[in-house]
Protein backbone atom coordinates (compact mmCIF):
# COMPACT_ATOMS: atom_id res chain seq x y z
CA UNK A 1 0.00 0.00 0.00
CA UNK A 2 1.45 3.38 -0.98
CA UNK A 3 1.72 6.30 1.45
CA UNK A 4 -0.60 9.30 1.40
CA UNK A 5 0.86 12.73 0.71
CA UNK A 6 0.44 13.84 4.31
CA UNK A 7 2.24 10.71 5.56
CA UNK A 8 5.08 11.44 3.15
CA UNK A 9 5.21 15.07 4.27
CA UNK A 10 5.42 14.13 7.94
CA UNK A 11 8.23 11.62 7.38
CA UNK A 12 10.25 13.49 4.74
CA UNK A 13 11.87 16.06 7.08
CA UNK A 14 12.94 13.25 9.43
CA UNK A 15 14.49 11.41 6.48
CA UNK A 16 16.20 14.53 5.12
CA UNK A 17 17.67 15.45 8.50
CA UNK A 18 18.74 11.86 9.14
CA UNK A 19 20.74 11.67 5.91
CA UNK A 20 22.20 15.13 6.46
CA UNK A 21 23.26 14.44 10.04
CA UNK A 22 24.56 10.97 9.24
CA UNK A 23 26.99 12.76 6.97
CA UNK A 24 27.91 15.69 9.23
CA UNK A 25 27.91 13.99 12.65
CA UNK A 26 28.99 10.42 11.73
CA UNK A 27 30.62 10.70 8.27
CA UNK A 28 28.24 7.99 7.03
CA UNK A 29 26.35 7.86 3.75
CA UNK A 30 22.78 6.63 3.56
CA UNK A 31 19.82 6.27 1.22
CA UNK A 32 16.16 5.39 1.65
CA UNK A 33 13.78 2.95 0.01
CA UNK A 34 10.12 3.62 -0.74
CA UNK A 35 7.87 3.70 2.30
CA UNK A 36 5.01 1.26 2.79
CA UNK A 37 2.15 0.50 5.18
CA UNK A 38 2.92 -2.20 7.74
CA UNK A 39 0.70 -4.28 10.03
CA UNK A 40 0.82 -3.72 13.82
CA UNK A 41 0.62 -7.45 14.58
CA UNK A 42 3.73 -8.03 12.43
CA UNK A 43 5.82 -5.27 14.04
CA UNK A 44 8.95 -6.45 15.84
CA UNK A 45 11.16 -4.33 18.10
CA UNK A 46 14.74 -4.28 16.79
CA UNK A 47 16.46 -3.28 20.04
CA UNK A 48 16.89 0.49 20.09
CA UNK A 49 14.61 3.39 19.13
CA UNK A 50 14.47 7.18 19.28
CA UNK A 51 10.80 8.11 19.74
CA UNK A 52 8.79 11.26 19.21
CA UNK A 53 5.11 11.34 20.18
CA UNK A 54 2.66 13.22 17.96
CA UNK A 55 -0.77 14.59 18.79
CA UNK A 56 -3.43 16.73 17.16
CA UNK A 57 -4.45 15.68 13.67
CA UNK A 58 -2.45 12.44 13.95
CA UNK A 59 -1.95 10.75 17.32
CA UNK A 60 0.93 8.31 17.38
CA UNK A 61 4.71 8.13 17.57
CA UNK A 62 7.54 8.49 15.07
CA UNK A 63 10.42 6.03 15.62
CA UNK A 64 14.00 6.00 14.38
CA UNK A 65 14.30 2.29 14.91
CA UNK A 66 17.68 0.52 14.95
CA UNK A 67 19.12 -2.96 15.14
CA UNK A 68 21.67 -3.06 18.01
CA UNK A 69 24.63 -3.52 15.65
CA UNK A 70 23.55 -0.51 13.57
CA UNK A 71 23.12 1.61 16.69
CA UNK A 72 26.61 0.63 17.90
CA UNK A 73 28.23 1.46 14.56
CA UNK A 74 26.49 4.83 14.46
CA UNK A 75 27.36 5.61 18.10
CA UNK A 76 31.04 4.84 17.56
CA UNK A 77 31.15 6.99 14.42
CA UNK A 78 29.40 9.89 16.18
CA UNK A 79 31.83 9.71 19.11
CA UNK A 80 34.78 9.68 16.72
CA UNK A 81 33.53 12.63 14.65
CA UNK A 82 32.19 14.77 17.49
CA UNK A 83 34.61 13.93 20.33
CA UNK A 84 37.64 12.67 18.42
CA UNK A 85 37.37 9.45 20.45
CA UNK A 86 38.84 6.53 18.48
CA UNK A 87 37.98 3.83 21.05
CA UNK A 88 35.46 1.35 19.62
CA UNK A 89 32.73 0.42 22.08
CA UNK A 90 31.15 -3.01 21.70
CA UNK A 91 28.17 -2.44 23.99
CA UNK A 92 25.62 0.29 24.62
CA UNK A 93 27.48 2.24 27.31
CA UNK A 94 26.31 5.55 28.74
CA UNK A 95 28.72 7.38 26.42
CA UNK A 96 27.24 5.56 23.43
CA UNK A 97 23.70 6.36 24.52
CA UNK A 98 24.66 10.02 24.95
CA UNK A 99 26.16 10.13 21.44
CA UNK A 100 23.06 8.63 19.89
CA UNK A 101 20.86 10.87 22.03
CA UNK A 102 22.64 13.96 20.71
CA UNK A 103 22.28 12.76 17.13
CA UNK A 104 18.62 11.87 17.65
CA UNK A 105 17.83 15.19 19.32
CA UNK A 106 19.40 17.03 16.40
CA UNK A 107 17.42 15.09 13.81
CA UNK A 108 14.11 15.30 15.67
CA UNK A 109 14.58 18.95 16.63
CA UNK A 110 15.29 20.12 13.10
CA UNK A 111 12.61 17.94 11.52
CA UNK A 112 9.87 18.98 13.94
CA UNK A 113 10.79 22.66 13.60
CA UNK A 114 10.31 22.30 9.85
CA UNK A 115 7.01 20.47 10.30
CA UNK A 116 5.82 22.96 12.88
CA UNK A 117 5.98 25.64 10.19
CA UNK A 118 3.93 23.54 7.74
CA UNK A 119 0.57 23.94 9.52
CA UNK A 120 -0.28 20.23 9.41
CA UNK A 121 -2.21 20.36 12.66
CA UNK A 122 0.29 17.98 14.29
CA UNK A 123 2.24 18.67 17.50
CA UNK A 124 5.54 16.93 18.29
CA UNK A 125 6.79 16.14 21.81
CA UNK A 126 10.42 16.00 22.90
CA UNK A 127 12.21 12.78 21.82
CA UNK A 128 12.89 9.93 24.21
CA UNK A 129 14.69 6.60 23.98
CA UNK A 130 13.57 3.00 24.22
CA UNK A 131 15.93 0.12 24.98
CA UNK A 132 13.68 -2.80 25.87
CA UNK A 133 10.66 -4.72 24.68
CA UNK A 134 8.49 -3.83 27.69
CA UNK A 135 8.64 -0.12 26.86
CA UNK A 136 7.87 -0.85 23.21
CA UNK A 137 4.81 -2.90 24.18
CA UNK A 138 3.24 0.14 25.84
CA UNK A 139 4.01 2.30 22.81
CA UNK A 140 2.24 -0.19 20.54
CA UNK A 141 -0.96 -0.05 22.60
CA UNK A 142 -3.79 1.33 20.46
CA UNK A 143 -1.75 1.43 17.25
CA UNK A 144 -3.93 0.76 14.20
CA UNK A 145 -1.48 1.46 11.38
CA UNK A 146 2.30 1.57 10.90
CA UNK A 147 4.15 3.41 8.15
CA UNK A 148 7.68 2.09 7.49
CA UNK A 149 10.58 3.66 5.55
CA UNK A 150 13.85 1.65 5.38
CA UNK A 151 17.12 3.63 5.62
CA UNK A 152 20.34 1.97 4.43
CA UNK A 153 23.74 3.07 5.78
CA UNK A 154 26.63 2.30 3.47
CA UNK A 155 28.84 -0.56 4.74
CA UNK A 156 26.91 -0.73 8.02
CA UNK A 157 23.35 -1.97 7.66
CA UNK A 158 19.93 -0.42 7.89
CA UNK A 159 17.40 1.02 10.28
CA UNK A 160 13.81 2.15 9.89
CA UNK A 161 11.57 5.12 10.24
CA UNK A 162 8.24 3.96 11.60
CA UNK A 163 5.17 6.10 12.13
CA UNK A 164 2.96 4.23 14.60
CA UNK A 165 -0.52 5.75 14.16
CA UNK A 166 -3.07 5.39 16.93
CA UNK A 167 -5.70 7.78 15.68
CA UNK A 168 -6.31 10.26 12.86
CA UNK A 169 -8.39 12.93 14.53
CA UNK A 170 -10.47 14.68 11.88
CA UNK A 171 -11.89 17.08 14.48
CA UNK A 172 -8.40 18.33 15.34
CA UNK A 173 -8.16 19.81 11.84
CA UNK A 174 -10.78 22.53 12.09
CA UNK A 175 -10.13 23.86 8.62
CA UNK A 176 -10.51 27.25 7.00
CA UNK A 177 -14.23 27.87 6.48
CA UNK A 178 -15.12 27.32 2.83
CA UNK A 179 -16.65 30.79 2.50
CA UNK A 180 -13.34 32.48 3.35
CA UNK A 181 -11.47 34.32 0.59
CA UNK A 182 -8.27 32.82 -0.84
CA UNK A 183 -5.81 34.80 -2.99
CA UNK A 184 -3.74 32.72 -5.42
CA UNK A 185 -0.67 34.33 -6.99
CA UNK A 186 1.18 32.96 -10.02
CA UNK A 187 2.32 34.48 -13.30
CA UNK A 188 1.14 31.42 -15.29
CA UNK A 189 -2.57 31.26 -16.07
CA UNK A 190 -2.47 27.44 -16.23
CA UNK A 191 -1.14 27.27 -12.67
CA UNK A 192 -3.76 29.70 -11.38
CA UNK A 193 -6.49 27.70 -13.13
CA UNK A 194 -5.22 24.43 -11.66
CA UNK A 195 -5.04 25.88 -8.15
CA UNK A 196 -8.62 27.16 -8.47
CA UNK A 197 -9.78 23.69 -9.53
CA UNK A 198 -7.97 21.98 -6.65
CA UNK A 199 -9.47 24.44 -4.19
CA UNK A 200 -12.88 23.96 -5.80
CA UNK A 201 -12.64 20.25 -5.10
CA UNK A 202 -12.16 21.16 -1.44
CA UNK A 203 -15.24 23.39 -1.48
CA UNK A 204 -13.51 26.78 -1.80
CA UNK A 205 -15.06 29.05 -4.43
CA UNK A 206 -14.34 32.53 -3.03
CA UNK A 207 -11.03 32.91 -4.85
CA UNK A 208 -9.24 35.94 -6.29
CA UNK A 209 -6.10 35.99 -8.43
CA UNK A 210 -2.90 37.99 -8.87
CA UNK A 211 -0.49 37.62 -11.79
CA UNK A 212 2.79 38.76 -10.16
CA UNK A 213 4.24 39.95 -6.87
CA UNK A 214 3.30 43.60 -7.33
CA UNK A 215 -0.25 42.61 -8.25
CA UNK A 216 -0.32 40.40 -5.15
CA UNK A 217 0.56 43.34 -2.87
CA UNK A 218 -2.16 45.47 -4.47
CA UNK A 219 -4.77 42.66 -4.38
CA UNK A 220 -3.92 41.96 -0.76
CA UNK A 221 -4.76 45.58 0.07
CA UNK A 222 -7.97 45.69 -1.97
CA UNK A 223 -9.34 42.15 -1.48
CA UNK A 224 -8.31 41.48 2.15
CA UNK A 225 -7.92 37.70 1.65
CA UNK A 226 -8.13 35.26 4.54
CA UNK A 227 -5.44 32.99 3.05
CA UNK A 228 -2.80 33.16 0.28
CA UNK A 229 -0.97 30.71 -1.96
CA UNK A 230 1.89 32.57 -3.69
CA UNK A 231 4.53 31.58 -6.23
CA UNK A 232 8.13 32.66 -5.61
CA UNK A 233 9.60 33.31 -9.06
CA UNK A 234 7.51 35.92 -10.92
CA UNK A 235 8.04 39.02 -13.08
CA UNK A 236 7.97 42.60 -11.71
CA UNK A 237 8.23 41.43 -8.09
CA UNK A 238 9.20 37.99 -6.81
CA UNK A 239 7.02 36.25 -4.26
CA UNK A 240 9.58 36.57 -1.44
CA UNK A 241 9.79 40.32 -2.10
CA UNK A 242 5.99 40.60 -2.19
CA UNK A 243 5.87 38.63 1.05
CA UNK A 244 8.21 41.16 2.67
CA UNK A 245 5.93 44.04 1.66
CA UNK A 246 2.81 42.24 2.88
CA UNK A 247 4.36 41.22 6.20
CA UNK A 248 5.42 44.84 6.82
CA UNK A 249 1.73 45.64 7.34
CA UNK A 250 0.15 42.26 8.17
CA UNK A 251 1.75 39.57 10.33
CA UNK A 252 -1.21 37.23 10.71
CA UNK A 253 -2.79 36.27 7.36
CA UNK A 254 -1.66 32.70 6.53
CA UNK A 255 0.58 32.56 3.45
CA UNK A 256 1.92 29.41 1.78
CA UNK A 257 4.66 29.78 -0.82
CA UNK A 258 4.95 27.67 -3.98
CA UNK A 259 7.95 27.13 -6.21
CA UNK A 260 9.32 24.66 -8.73
CA UNK A 261 12.78 25.07 -7.20
CA UNK A 262 13.47 24.16 -3.57
CA UNK A 263 16.04 26.93 -2.96
CA UNK A 264 16.95 26.62 0.72
CA UNK A 265 18.13 30.22 0.92
CA UNK A 266 14.81 31.49 -0.42
CA UNK A 267 12.88 29.10 1.85
CA UNK A 268 14.84 30.36 4.86
CA UNK A 269 14.17 33.97 3.87
CA UNK A 270 10.43 33.29 3.54
CA UNK A 271 10.38 31.44 6.87
CA UNK A 272 12.06 34.38 8.57
CA UNK A 273 9.33 36.66 7.22
CA UNK A 274 6.60 34.36 8.50
CA UNK A 275 4.97 31.77 6.25
CA UNK A 276 2.70 28.82 6.99
CA UNK A 277 4.35 26.37 4.62
CA UNK A 278 6.24 25.82 1.37
CA UNK A 279 5.08 23.60 -1.51
CA UNK A 280 7.42 22.41 -4.24
CA UNK A 281 5.64 22.28 -7.60
CA UNK A 282 4.39 20.70 -9.77
CA UNK A 283 1.00 19.70 -8.39
CA UNK A 284 -1.41 17.44 -10.26
CA UNK A 285 -5.09 16.54 -10.02
CA UNK A 286 -4.00 13.41 -8.13
CA UNK A 287 -2.10 15.15 -5.31
CA UNK A 288 -2.95 18.85 -5.68
CA UNK A 289 -6.16 19.01 -3.61
CA UNK A 290 -4.63 17.09 -0.71
CA UNK A 291 -1.42 19.12 -0.78
CA UNK A 292 -3.34 22.42 -0.64
CA UNK A 293 -5.93 21.09 1.79
CA UNK A 294 -3.44 20.14 4.48
CA UNK A 295 -2.44 23.81 4.81
CA UNK A 296 -6.05 24.90 5.23
CA UNK A 297 -6.41 22.93 8.49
Amino acid sequence: MSLTDIQKQVLQPFIDETLENLSTMAEMNGHVEDGFADQPDQFRFKGYAICCETSGHIEGVVLMHHYPETALAMGNSIRRCVLGDEEVMESMTEDMSDALAEWGNTVVGRATRCLGESNLGIQFDAPYFVHNTDEMSSILTGVTEIITVPVHIENVGRFYFNYLIRNINQDACRGLATDKKILIVDDLKMVRTSLKRYLGKLGYENICEAVNGQDAVEKFDSEHPDFMFMDVVMPELNGNEALRKIRAKDKDTPIVMLSSVADQQVISECESLGINGYIVKPLTMVDGPEMLGQFLC
